[in-house]
């Protein structure tokens, strides 16, 4: 059969999962019409050669051809696969290349990320593999952490709640602020694990009491994104007030004179709960984010736009410097401008603010 020859639908359909990866897919697809992948692979382009793919490691990049008779033997339309399938968009493989059917490796910090056991009730035997936004998710639904396949793969939040609730404020946050959430939940994220290497701020408390519910200790580094992350969203829905003033010149503390860092960064300890911790040392990691956000407005400037509102938390927020483009997905510390890395001994990170 050549590969422009149209083909016939497959007897079974399976249910689309949005963010689903490719491979993922078409592992589940050949699974439940009882065909090896490699077959269905061969079947819309893909070369005799072709081997298995790894949904948990690797993706299928599929050029429009094989788009197409993807559509067809799956009773879909190209426009339902790519609003589900969203890394179809990334391939560029073109119409006239003789190879249709790719399969390449995702890079180490963007592995893909298993969706909650619980929703994938029903979809058949395979897990389903999500192309990542992070190393990591939240399901609010069920309640669960999922991780990609390096990590704990499944984790129960049930004496968790306050992390799914953080979620759900991030989420809404992300609605709100526009791609720039991503950008300051990154930062945020980034502060939180400075605090929690240098055992500031709530390591002795609530962190603790989290590593204790997840049966874990300080060396599983895994574990780090879930046990900072409601303290990590409150800094970044901080971030985001102090983002809106800086986006028409004006200083946290409504003047004309700059911005107020001490009075931020008391504030933010106020919100975390935390006041006496941020006082003793839990401000530096502020500090390093205010000074690669810092504003730039000249003072004259400032002055005639002191009667200016800030954005209205209901507008998306333009980019602002540092961040001149946010990645859709990778882990935080390749989307936050704070250079330090997770299990890295914070004072052997070299850094210049940028100008």
């Amino acid at each position: 059969m050549g590969i422009q020859e149209p083909v016939a639908p497959l007897p079974r359909r399976v249910v689309m999962v949005r963010g689903e990866t490719v491979a993922s897919y078409l592992s589940r697809l050949a699974e439940c019409n009882g065909m090896r992948f490699e077959e269905l692979a061969r079947h819309i382009g893909a070369p005799r050669t072709v081997k298995r793919a790894d949904p948990r490691c690797e993706e299928v990049r599929l050029g429009p051809v094989a788009r197409q008779r993807l559509a067809q033997v799956s009773g879909r339309s190209v426009e339902q696969l790519v609003q589900a399938l969203v890394s179809l968009v990334d391939c560029r493989i073109s119409a006239r290349a003789r190879r249709q059917v790719e399969i390449e490796s995702w890079p180490q910090g963007r592995l893909p990320v298993q969706a909650c056991a619980l929703c994938a009730v029903g979809l058949g035997e395979r897990p389903v593999w999500r192309v990542p936004g992070e190393q990591w998710a939240v399901c609010v639904r069920h309640g669960r952490w999922t991780a990609t396949a390096q990590g704990e793969v499944q984790v129960g939040l049930e004496r968790l709640p306050e992390a799914v609730d953080a979620h759900v404020r991030r989420v809404r946050l992300e609605r709100r602020m526009g791609p720039y959430a991503r950008a300051l939940m990154a930062d945020a994220q980034q502060v939180a694990v400075y605090w929690w290497q240098c055992r500031q701020m709530a390591w002795r408390g609530v962190w603790r009491r989290r590593q204790e519910v997840l049966g874990v200790d300080r060396s599983a580094l895994w574990a780090v994104p879930l046990v900072v992350y409601p303290e990590a969203v409150v800094v970044a829905e901080a971030m985001a007030v102090r983002e809106r003033q800086r986006a028409v010149g004006r200083s946290f503390a409504g003047g004309p004179a700059g911005w107020s860092t001490g009075r931020w960064t008391a504030w933010v300890g106020e919100r975390l709960g935390m006041g006496r911790e941020m006082a003793d040392g839990g401000h530096r990691a502020l500090e390093a984010w205010l000074m690669a956000h810092r504003n730039t407005v000249p003072v004259v400037t400032r002055l005639a736009r002191q009667e200016e509102r800030a954005v209205p938390r209901s507008v998306p927020l333009p980019l602002l410097e540092p961040h001149r483009v946010v990645p859709d997905y990778g882990g935080w510390e390749e989307v936050s401008c704070l250079p330090w890395r997770l299990g890295a001994p914070m004072t052997s990170t070299p850094w210049q603010p940028g100008g």
